[in-house]
C-alpha cells in the first residue's frame, strides 16, 4: 500500500490525462448538469457516496484504518485513516483504490473527490476537503495529511467525537474514460476541427470563432468566384471551401490552401503569431475584396463602430471633437479588476495642464480634459484583451496573468450610459451576450490559442482545439479563463502555493442581443457558389469511394494495362526515358473470385482487341533500374486461372500504394480495333491468347527528330534473335514512314538511372549477340549530311517568352539530346524578398519566372540566362541559394563566379531544390564585391536611434571615410556647433554648406560601448554582423574638453537583488565631466540630454559602478569626479556612470530574442 506523504517525490504534479468533462478543479462543487437528462444519467451512474461510522475510536490502537468496501458506478474504493497521524498531530483521511492489487496492468482512473469529517454537534463545522487525482499502480491512494488536529479531535467539547464515535464521508465522482485517438468529434458535439500545420492554433482558433457567426459565413459563400480560381490563390474560395467543410464534413479541416493564399510559405505556418493582429489583417482583407460585390460593407456592418476623441476647456468655452473607427478594441487588463473597470479606464478623463496644457486655436494654450466616449458600437463587439506589454526595465515582453473577470452578459448602457457621448443613439440597447473566449496558454514568446465558442442559438459552450472538439461547462469556458493565481500544494499540506495562471482569456466576442435575429441567419449549401458545391461534393465522393476501396481492396484486384495509346501520348512529352508512368494508366478492379478471361473482356470493353488478339505482358525491374515488359502473362496463366493466383507486382506498394497492382502491358495481336466497342455489344466468349513463337522477342521503337529536338513512340515489332540491323531497317522505316533509301542511326536506349547510356548497333550483329531482350528499346534517327548546322534555336519553355531562353549547341545525336533532357530543370526564379532576412516568408505576390536550364550550365551560363529574363546586364544580378528544409533565401548570396555548375547551386545539404532568388544590383557584382559593407545605427544628441545607415565603400577604406560618407547621408542636428578641436571624432563638412560636424564610431554590444573606433583604424577589420555600429555627432561640451575633463561611460542598469548583480540594458552614451561637476550638474544634463521630465529623472537612482560593485551618488553637492578611477581606459570593464531603473519585472537576465509577436502578420494574396 502507499501512504501519500508531503515530500515532493511522492506527491505528483503536473498536467492531468484529458477527460471527457473538463474544468473541474480543486473546491468546485461536484453538481450535475440538469439541461441534458442523458448526462445527468451518466453522471449518477459514475458517482458514489458513503459513511463511515468508527464505534470505540479512541479505543483504537492501529496506526491505520480501512472502511468496507463502497462503489461509484463499477469502481471499487475505500476510506483509509491514519487515527493517530501520518507523521504529524492530525487525523489523516485518504481515499484507496480497493482492488489496486487485482487490477489489470496499466490501469488508471481520474476521480473528483470530497472527504468529509463530521462534527456531530454543529455539521455548519464539518470539515470539508476536496481534490482531483489520477489513480494508478503507483499513486493507488490520495488525501489530506493534515485534516483535524487530534487535539480538538479529542475534545469532547468540539463535537467530532460524541460517544466516541467518529464519522468520516466520502463522495466519489469518476470521470469518464476517453479514447482519444478514436475521438469522433463530429459524432459527440456537431461540429469538426481544423488541423494545426505546426503554429497555426492562433489561426484556427479565429476561424472557429467566425464561423460561428452565421451572418459572416453567409456573407464569405456570397463572395463571387469561379470553378477556374485556384484555391491557393484565392483567398474568397479557400475560405468559402473550408468553411463549407466545417458545417458539413466529418473529419477535421486542413488549412493548406488557405495559408497558401496568404502568400504564406512552411516556414510561417511554424511561426506563431498574434490572433488579434490576424483578426485584424483578415478583417482588412476581407473589407478589399468584398468592394464592388453583393456583399460589400459586410465587415463595417458586422465589427465596425465609432468612438470621439475629445478635448474640452476648463476655463473657456472651446471643445475639439473628433471621431474615429475601430474594429476591435484593445482594453486594459492591468490594474483593472474586471471586463466594467476597464471600460472606466479606457474612457477615464485625463487632465492636461501645466507644461502639459492644450493648444487652443482660439485661446492659445489652456487647462483641459482629453478623453474619448463612444458614439456607436458594432453588433459583434471583439474585445482584445491587452495582456502583454514590454517591460523597459527587463527590455523583454512580459505578460500579465493578473485576474480579470468579464461576464457572459454585458451591459455597456449601465452607469447612465456614461460610455457614449451625448449625439449617440439611445434606442439602441448595447446589452451584449459573450460568444466566444480565445484562450492563450503560455507566455510572451509563445504558447498554445484555443477557443471556447457558445453558438448565437444555444446554452452549450464547446472547445475548439485544432482537430478536437469537446462539450464545456460554462465555468471551464468563463470563469477559468479570469487568470490570476492558482493553487498549487502537496494533499492536505499547508502552506499553499499560489503560481500564475498562464491560461487565460486573451479575446473576447460578444454579441449584442437585439441584433441575433439579425446575425443568426440560416446558413445553407445553396447559399454558396453551385461550382463550388459541385466541386466539393465530387471531393467527397471521391473521398468515400477511395474510403470504401481501402475497406474492400482485399477482395479485388487492381490491374493497370498500358496500351500503344498510352505510350504515344506519353513519350516526347512527358517521358523521355523507358515507356509509361503507370499511375497515369487506366486502373481495372476485377474481383479476385473471377477468371483472367474476365479481366482480357474488360480490358476488349476498354480498347476493342478481342481477348483472342490480347498477348498480356508482364512488368519487371532490371538490375539497371529500368522497367519493361518481360514475359507474356499466358507462360504461366490460362483463361480460367483465378485472378487471386495471378501474382501481382510488389513495386506499387514500395511507392506507398495501400495495395498491391498487377501491371501489364497489351499487345494486340492482329487487326487492330478501330476503337472500344458500343456499351450494348455482346461480350464475346473466345478463349486462348496468340502464342509467341520461340525465340521471339518484342521490341519498342522511338524516333528521334534532331531539327525540333522531338522524339516519338512509333510502335513495336516482333522480332528474332537472329535477326540483324539490315533485317530491322525495313521494319524500322517503315514504322516512321521513311524512304527505302534513308540512312538511319539506330541505338539501343541501355540506361538512365545513374548515367545516360545508349549503345549503337552493329549492321551485321544479331539481336541475340547484341543481347537484346523482350522489353528493349529501340531508338533511331536519320543519319545527318556530312555538313549540319552549327546552330540551332530551343523552343522556349511553357510561360516563358522565346527571348528569355538561350540557344545552346544543336543536339545532332541521340545521346546528345538525352544527356540534355536528364540534366534538363525548369528552375523557378523568385526576386529575393527584402524581408527575407527578418524570418517573413519567401513567397511574394509576383509569380515566379520558369526558365528552363541545364544542370551542366556554369555561373556564367545561368546569370546570363536570367539576366536575358530580366532585361539586364547579366553582371549586375546577383544569385541566392534556396534552403529546401526552411522553404526560405540562404542568408548569405553567391559569390561572382563562387560554383562550379547550376547543379551545385541548386544542391543545399544534400537536398535538391529547383528555386533561385534573383536581385539586380546598381553595379556591376564584382565592383560590390570589391567593396566593403557597413551598417551603422545613427543616433541623434538624445542617445535615440534616429535610423540605419548601409554604407558601401572599398575595403581600403579608413573609418575617416566611413564617417565622411556617412555625414553626408545624415542632416546635422545641430549646424556649425564648434569648431575647437581635441576631441576624439572625425572633423566633416556639414550638410548644404555649414560648418564642420565632429562624428565619432563606436562598437556596441550588451549595451555597452566597447570601443571607439581611431580615425586611421581600416573598416576591413569592423565586424557589423556581431557588434552593433553605432556612429553620433559629439556633443558641444566635449569640442572644448579641458586637460582635467573626463568623458565617461553611461549606462542603463537594474539591479537583481536576489543574484545580487547588475544587468545592462538600452542604449549606453559618453558623457564629459569637469573636475568639480557636482552630481546635481550632472542629472540636469542628463535629463536635457535624454529629454525626461523632472518625475522621470527623480525616479532613477545614480551610481558610479566599478566591477559590478554599485556606489550610489545621493547628495546633490557631492562631486563626481573624484569616484572615478584616474585612468583614461574606455574598456568594457572600466567604471561607468549608472542610471538604476526600479526593477519591474522577473529579475531575470533579458531574452536576447525579441517575442514572436513582434513580427507582423501579412497576407500578401
Amino acid at each position: 500500500m502507499t501512504v501519500i506523504q508531503h515530500d515532493a517525490d511522492i506527491v505528483e504534479f503536473g498536467p492531468q490525462p484529458p477527460v471527457a468533462t473538463v474544468g473541474q478543479t480543486a473546491g468546485d462543487e461536484m453538481e450535475v448538469d440538469k439541461a441534458d437528462a442523458a448526462d445527468a444519467d451518466a453522471d449518477d451512474a459514475l458517482t458514489g457516496e458513503f459513511t463511515w461510522v468508527i464505534e470505540g475510536f479512541s479505543k483504537n490502537k492501529q496506526a491505520k484504518l480501512y472502511s468496507p468496501v463502497f462503489q461509484s458506478g463499477q469502481y471499487n474504493w475505500r476510506i483509509l485513516l491514519f487515527p493517530g497521524g501520518n507523521n504529524v498531530q492530525q487525523l489523516s483521511v485518504y481515499l484507496d483504490v480497493a482492488d489496486s492489487a487485482t487490477l489489470p496492468q496499466g490501469w488508471t482512473r481520474h476521480a473528483h473527490f470530497t472527504l468529509t469529517v463530521h462534527n456531530q454537534k454543529e455539521p455548519s463545522r464539518n470539515v470539508i476537503k476536496d481534490a482531483d487525482h489520477q489513480f494508478n499502480v503507483r499513486a493507488c491512494d490520495w488525501g489530506f495529511r493534515e485534516f483535524v488536529t487530534l487535539a480538538e479531535l479529542k475534545d469532547t467539547s468540539s463535537g467530532f467525537m460524541v460517544d466516541d464515535k467518529l464519522m468520516v464521508s466520502a463522495k466519489v465522482r469518476v470521470e469518464p474514460q476517453v479514447n482519444w485517438w478514436s475521438w469522433d468529434s463530429k459524432k459527440e458535439t456537431g461540429f469538426v476541427g481544423l488541423k494545426n500545420q505546426g503554429a497555426t492554433c492562433y489561426m484556427n482558433s479565429l476561424l472557429q470563432s467566425l464561423t460561428h457567426i452565421p451572418y459572416f459565413r453567409k456573407a464569405v459563400y456570397h463572395m463571387p468566384t469561379t470553378d477556374t480560381e485556384d484555391p491557393e490563390a484565392s483567398i474568397p474560395l479557400a475560405l468559402q471551401r473550408i468553411f463549407y467543410k466545417l458545417q458539413y464534413a466529418d473529419s477535421s479541416v486542413s488549412t493548406k490552401q488557405l495559408t497558401k493564399s496568404f502568400g504564406w510559405d512552411t516556414y510561417d505556418t511554424f511561426m506563431q503569431h498574434d490572433v488579434q493582429e490576424l483578426n485584424r489583417v483578415l478583417v482588412d482583407k476581407l473589407e478589399e475584396k468584398m468592394k464592388d460585390t453583393s456583399v460589400a460593407g459586410t465587415m463595417a456592418h458586422l465589427f465596425r463602430g465609432t468612438f470621439t476623441n475629445y478635448v474640452k476647456c476648463i476655463n473657456v468655452q472651446d471643445v475639439s471633437l473628433r471621431d474615429e473607427v475601430f474594429y476591435d478594441l484593445q482594453i486594459p487588463v492591468k490594474g483593472c479588476k474586471d471586463m466594467y473597470a476597464s471600460f472606466d479606464e479606457y474612457v477615464k478623463e485625463e487632465t492636461l495642464d501645466g507644461d502639459n496644457q492644450y493648444q487652443s486655436e482660439r485661446f492659445g494654450k489652456q487647462d483641459a480634459k482629453k478623453g474619448v466616449a463612444f458614439k456607436a458600437l458594432p453588433p459583434v463587439l471583439e474585445l482584445h484583451l491587452r495582456r502583454f506589454e514590454y517591460d523597459f526595465s527587463t527590455d523583454q515582453m512580459v505578460k500579465i496573468n493578473e485576474r480579470f473577470e468579464f461576464p457572459t452578459t454585458l451591459d455597456l448602457d449601465r452607469g447612465e450610459r456614461k460610455y457614449f457621448t451625448a449625439d449617440s443613439d439611445p434606442n439602441v440597447v448595447n446589452k451584449y451576450r459573450l460568444h466566444s473566449v480565445l484562450v492563450h496558454s503560455g507566455g510572451p514568446n509563445g504558447g498554445h490559442y484555443y477557443a471556447f465558442v457558445r453558438p448565437l442559438t444555444s446554452e452549450q459552450w464547446y472547445r475548439f482545439d485544432d482537430e478536437r472538439v469537446t462539450k464545456a461547462k460554462e465555468k471551464e469556458a468563463v470563469e477559468a479563463q479570469f487568470g490570476g493565481t492558482e493553487q498549487q500544494q502537496h494533499p492536505g499540506h499547508t502552506p499553499q502555493w499560489k503560481l500564475p495562471k498562464i491560461s487565460n482569456a486573451y479575446m473576447l466576442v460578444y454579441v449584442r442581443e437585439s441584433a441575433i435575429p439579425e446575425i443568426n441567419v440560416d446558413v445553407s449549401g445553396d447559399d454558396i457558389s453551385q461550382h463550388l458545391r459541385r466541386t466539393l461534393e465530387k471531393e467527397q465522393e471521391e473521398k468515400a469511394r477511395k474510403k470504401k476501396e481501402r475497406l474492400e481492396a482485399h477482395l479485388y484486384t487492381v490491374a493497370r494495362v498500358a496500351t500503344a495509346t498510352d505510350l504515344a501520348t506519353e513519350i516526347g512529352s512527358d517521358r523521355f526515358f523507358d515507356l509509361v508512368t503507370h499511375d497515369k494508366v487506366h486502373a481495372i478492379r476485377i474481383k479476385k473470385e473471377l477468371t483472367l478471361l474476365a479481366l482480357k473482356q474488360e480490358i476488349w470493353r476498354l480498347t476493342g482487341a478481342l481477348p483472342a488478339q490480347q498477348r498480356l505482358w508482364l512488368w519487371a525491374k532490371r538490375q539497371n533500374h529500368t522497367y519493361r515488359p518481360d514475359r507474356p502473362l499466358q507462360l504461366d496463366c490460362d483463361d480460367h486461372t483465378a485472378m487471386m493466383d495471378v501474382k501481382e507486382d510488389t513495386t506499387a506498394q514500395q511507392n506507398n500504394k495501400f495495395q498491391q497492382e498487377l501491371r501489364l502491358y497489351l499487345e494486340v495481336v492482329g487487326t487492330p480495333p478501330a476503337g472500344p466497342p458500343p456499351a450494348d455489344a455482346p461480350v464475346p466468349e473466345d478463349e486462348g491468347y496468340p502464342q509467341l513463337p520461340t525465340n521471339q522477342i518484342l521490341l519498342f521503337l522511338k524516333f528521334y527528330e534532331p531539327a525540333g529536338e522531338a522524339l516519338s513512340f512509333v510502335g513495336t515489332h516482333i522480332a528474332s534473335h537472329t535477326d540483324t540491323l539490315t533485317d530491322l531497317l525495313p521494319v524500322l522505316r517503315r514504322a516512321k514512314g521513311l524512304p527505302a533509301s534513308q540512312q538511319l542511326c539506330v541505338y539501343e536506349e541501355v540506361e538512365f538511372e545513374t548515367s545516360v547510356r545508349f549503345e549503337l548497333l552493329s549492321e551485321h550483329r544479331s539481336l541475340k549477340d547484341a543481347e537484346l531482350q523482350s522489353g528493349d528499346i529501340i531508338v533511331f534517327q536519320c543519319a545527318l549530311p556530312v555538313a549540319a548546322p552549327t546552330s540551332m534555336a530551343v523552343e522556349p519553355a511553357a510561360g516563358a517568352a522565346s527571348s528569355d531562353v538561350p540557344e545552346h549547341e544543336p543536339l545532332l545525336q541521340i545521346p546528345q539530346f538525352f544527356e540534355h533532357v536528364k540534366n534538363r530543370v525548369v528552375v523557378h526564379v523568385h526576386r529575393l524578398p527584402p524581408q527575407h532576412s527578418h524570418g517573413q516568408g519567401v513567397r511574394e505576390k509576383e509569380r515566379a519566372m520558369e526558365i528552363t536550364m541545364d544542370k551542366r550550365w556554369t555561373y556564367d551560363q545561368v546569370t546570363a540566362c536570367v539576366g536575358k529574363a530580366l532585361g539586364c546586364d547579366p553582371l549586375h544580378v546577383r544569385l541566392t541559394m534556396h534552403n529546401p528544409y526552411s522553404d526560405l533565401p540562404k542568408p548569405t548570396p553567391l559569390k561572382y563566379r563562387s560554383v562550379e555548375s547550376l547543379q551545385e547551386m541548386l544542391l543545399s545539404f544534400q537536398k535538391t531544390s529547383d528555386i533561385l532568388f534573383y536581385e539586380t544590383l546598381d553595379m556591376p557584382l564584382p565592383e560590390l564585391e570589391s567593396k566593403k559593407p557597413l551598417k551603422v545605427s545613427w543616433h541623434t544628441a538624445s542617445t535615440e536611434e534616429g535610423r540605419v545607415v548601409n554604407l558601401l565603400l572599398d575595403k581600403e577604406s579608413t573609418v575617416a571615410e566611413a564617417l565622411h560618407a556617412l555625414a553626408k547621408m545624415v542632416p546635422p542636428e545641430a549646424p556649425g556647433a564648434g569648431e575647437a578641436s581635441g576631441a576624439s571624432g572625425m572633423d566633416v563638412a556639414g550638410a548644404n554648406g555649414a560648418g564642420p560636424r565632429r562624428l565619432r564610431m563606436m562598437e556596441i554590444f550588451n549595451h555597452r560601448i566597447y570601443k571607439i573606433f581611431q580615425d586611421q583604424e581600416e573598416i576591413e577589420t569592423i565586424n557589423d554582423q556581431y557588434w552593433t555600429i553605432r556612429a553620433e555627432e559629439l556633443a558641444p561640451e566635449e569640442l572644448s574638453q579641458g586637460p582635467d575633463d573626463k568623458l565617461i561611460h553611461v549606462r542603463h542598469f537594474y539591479r537583481d537583488t536576489r543574484m545580487n548583480m547588475t544587468h545592462n540594458f538600452g542604449d549606453p552614451f559618453l558623457l564629459m565631466i569637469s573636475p568639480d561637476e557636482t552630481l546635481a550638474s550632472v542629472r540636469k544634463r542628463i535629463q536635457a540630454k535624454l529629454r525626461l521630465t523632472a518625475e522621470e529623472i527623480a525616479a532613477w537612482k545614480i551610481a558610479v559602478v566599478s566591477f559590478g560593485r554599485v556606489e550610489y551618488l545621493e547628495q546633490d553637492d557631492d562631486v563626481v569626479r573624484p569616484h572615478f578611477r584616474k585612468h583614461d581606459n574606455y574598456s568594457n570593464w572600466d567604471d561607468y556612470l549608472g542610471l538604476e531603473h526600479a526593477q519591474t519585472g522577473t529579475g531575470r537576465k533579458k531574452q536576447q530574442a525579441r517575442s514572436g509577436y513582434d513580427k507582423p502578420v501579412k497576407i500578401y494574396g
